[in-house]
């Protein structure tokens, strides 16, 4: 596990070659273990061999992975620990990704999106991949659909993903000769290709164009006034000239317009609950900040949207803080970068 400069742009790897196989696998889970649920496909593997390169470019991450097979689940009790708000970006360069039940199959030369504030439940198959890990807040304004993309496939046969790919290629194999200044004066592309190519193939029930420009300007409406305490379905629909039938149709996918209002406090909540800056603040007057008023049925929300207590996110992010701060962590530098990034 060896930490070195790359050639000015911060660099962290990983390699558990050369370690029996359980002692392997028991590495590899620590360094994942606060995002992932994972499992070998062998209950004790002769060996496991990992190489992971990780590159810092800012606030956004590039690395590689060849890993064996294994079975990784994000649920929501993970998505509640760590808060992690963030797009992964995964170009596969060999083996295959799939459902453990039924859904989107992502081959060599295939892009898969994963947005880590949503579950899922994968399978892998000796992979070989480039990933990117884009927050939220740099890839989603650039989105029709920022919600809509959780395991969207890009197919190798797509012109934009093709594109997307030829450009993460290029870059990875640029990184040894490039500054760090330069690196992050390409990102603005990245994050445009990137955009561009999600926008090129959203899904058959986001298809509308003026189904989406409403849903995307009655979003952004909401997202700018999402702790005004009169915000609900009847204010929007007649700030839109709309019936709420109407209105709940364009969120429908999202359980409609007074889910979605929810669950964007809700996040906003967790996330506060995560940051040192709001801990001499009562959880209490935090939910109330965000328009909970009873306690207990904020409590009962947003133990079911992120499965875990409001009281238990308050600690671990009490406990992250402690864990950034002590020296001697035996974690690779690459796994506190992408605990900054929650």
């Amino acid at each position: 596990m060896a930490e070195h400069p790359h050639s000015g742009i911060p660099h962290s790897g990983l390699d558990t070659r050369g370690l029996p196989g359980k002692q392997a696998f028991t590495l590899w889970q620590e360094h994942l273990s606060r995002h992932y649920d994972l499992r070998a496909q062998k209950e004790y593997p002769q060996a496991f061999d990992v190489r992971a390169n990780f590159w810092q470019l800012g606030n956004v991450l590039l690395s590689d992975f060849q890993v064996p097979s294994q079975d990784w689940s994000r649920s929501r009790a993970c998505i509640g620990r760590d808060g992690m708000d963030l797009f992964m970006v995964q170009l596969y360069r060999k083996g295959w990704n799939g459902p453990r039940d039924s859904g989107t199959m992502a081959r060599a030369g295939d892009i898969l999106i994963f947005d880590m504030a949503q579950p899922s439940d994968r399978r892998g198959g000796d992979n070989d991949t480039l990933t990117l890990f884009l927050p939220r807040s740099l890839l989603g304004p650039h989105l029709k659909a920022p919600d809509e993309h959780n395991l969207q496939l890009l197919s190798s046969r797509d012109p934009l993903a093709a594109l997307l790919r030829d450009h993460l290629v290029g870059l990875h194999a640029r990184l040894p000769e490039m500054s760090l200044d330069q690196a992050q004066a390409v990102l603005p592309a990245t994050v445009q290709l990137t955009a561009a190519a999600l926008n090129g193939r959203v899904r058959e029930e986001q298809a509308s164009g003026v189904r989406m420009a409403m849903s995307e300007r009655i979003g952004s409406y909401i997202n700018a006034h999402i702790l005004a305490p009169d915000l609900n379905p009847e204010t929007i629909a007649a700030r839109f000239g709309m019936t709420r039938r109407n209105l709940g149709y364009l969120f429908e996918s999202q359980g409609g317009v007074a889910a979605y209002i929810r669950q964007k406090r809700l996040s906003m909540i967790r996330a506060a609950l995560s940051d040192p800056a709001h801990k001499g603040q009562s959880i209490e007057a935090i939910a109330e900040a965000h328009g909970f008023n009873h306690y207990r049925s904020f409590a009962l929300a947003f133990q079911r949207q992120f499965g875990v207590t409001p009281r238990e996110v308050r600690a671990r992010g009490v406990e992250r803080q402690a864990l950034s701060s002590t020296p001697g962590d035996k974690l690779a530098e690459w796994a506190r970068w992408i605990r900054s990034m929650t």
